[in-house]
């Protein structure tokens, strides 16, 4: 006979106890995996930030690199940009005193023709007037733009003054209107006609010989302005001297392209070398913390192994032992204590019987009679 029957008390108590030995393992069990679970995390936590930090060290160490070198190629840019605009401005000087110096001649041959007209007129008598831009216009073109001129002049007089005295000054009718088309022709027309009369008819070879002068005075200004064109589109500058600005450009562009295989250099060195040494460094400052976060973390993973495992043991001795007799849902503390207080009060007297009344508590155990009872 096994314990079950010889003393179900003793055998319930000890189920009583391998269930609380269970029940403790497994909260045990529990708790190293809460401390697993946090240990991973905080492992895991530390070292994303280690690896988060060392980048952003390494950028912002790489961005301080590039901004020294990058100050100075600003410096040279500066340095090269003003020297270009001295340069710019002694060639745009150089030019101008080329253009004058080429051009001096023809400027020169124009102030003798203007001052030759001015002498004839005075010689012959005529009116000094004649020499103006205005006469010209009016009594002997000689160019295009002169001829639009002279176009202008008579909209101006003979257009625009009298429509406009008639719209603003007179009220509108028609006779007012003749009217003053005839005064205007009459004032400006007698006048243009007078002044004509007094100027061209009398001293015609002198207008002729004026307007001559001033043919030759135009083919000299646009001779002046096709010289300045070509001397803007030559591309030969030895004339300015700038060989200085020229050099001290070299010698700026030879230090800045320095200043850029420098960066080059120091940029390839600091990616395949430096940010090695600083995320080695860094990593070595941490590296006591992280070991000992991640030994936690296995410690705690071991310890719930080994728990889980003394659990499954438990467990299988549970079975083994004790739920063929108990039953599985009745292996727990509250249902194992029942049992026990059942035989300790005599409600029952085997093991069965105090199942029994714990899974029908209203039906009264039927005891065996004496005789048999003492034949078993």
């Amino acid at each position: 006979m096994g314990l079950e029957q010889e003393n179900p008390v003793l055998f319930l108590e000890q189920a009583k106890e391998a269930v609380k030995q269970l029940e403790d393992c497994k909260l045990q069990a529990e708790s190293a995996l809460e401390r697993e679970k946090q240990g991973k995390l905080d492992f895991e936590q530390e070292t994303e930030a280690l690896k988060q930090k060392i980048e952003k060290t390494i950028q912002e160490r790489k961005k301080e690199l590039e901004s020294s070198y990058d100050q100075q190629l600003s410096q040279s840019d500066g340095k090269i940009k003003k020297v270009q605009e001295a340069r710019e401005k002694a060639k745009n000087k150089g030019i101008k005193e080329r253009v004058a110096e080429e051009s001096a001649p023809l400027k020169q041959e124009n102030v003798e023709l203007k001052r030759q007209y001015h002498g004839i007129c005075t010689r012959e008598g005529a009116p000094l007037f004649c020499t103006t831009k205005l006469f010209a216009i009016l009594y002997k073109p000689v160019s295009f733009s002169e001829v639009l001129g002279m176009i202008f002049l008579f909209l101006l007089f003979f257009g625009s003054i009298p429509i406009s005295i008639y719209y603003f000054l007179v009220p509108h009718r028609i006779l007012f209107l003749v009217g003053i088309y005839l005064l205007d022709i009459l004032i400006f027309g007698g006048l243009y006609v007078f002044i004509g009369n007094r100027t061209v008819g009398k001293f015609r070879d002198v207008v002729n010989q004026g307007a001559e002068i001033r043919r030759k005075i135009n083919r000299n200004k646009k001779q002046m302005k096709r010289l300045k064109k070509e001397i803007n589109k030559d591309s030969n500058e030895s004339h300015y001297h700038l060989e200085e600005f020229d050099d001290e450009l070299s010698r700026l562009n030879q230090e800045r392209n320095e200043v850029i295989a420098q960066k080059q250099n120091a940029l390839h060195s600091f990616e395949t070398v430096n940010q090695n040494i600083i995320r080695d460094e860094m990593e070595n400052t941490e590296k006591e913390r992280l070991t000992t976060l991640k030994d936690q973390w296995q410690q705690a993973s071991q310890e719930r192994n080994s728990l889980e495992g003394k659990a499954q043991e438990i467990q299988i001795s549970i079975t083994q032992k004790f739920e063929q007799f108990i039953g599985k849902k009745h292996l727990n503390e509250e249902d194992l204590h029942r049992m026990i207080q059942f035989l300790q009060e005599g409600q029952c007297k085997s093991l069965t019987e105090a199942v029994l009344k714990l899974e029908a508590p209203e039906v009264e155990p039927v005891l065996a009679p004496a005789g048999e009872s003492d034949s078993e």
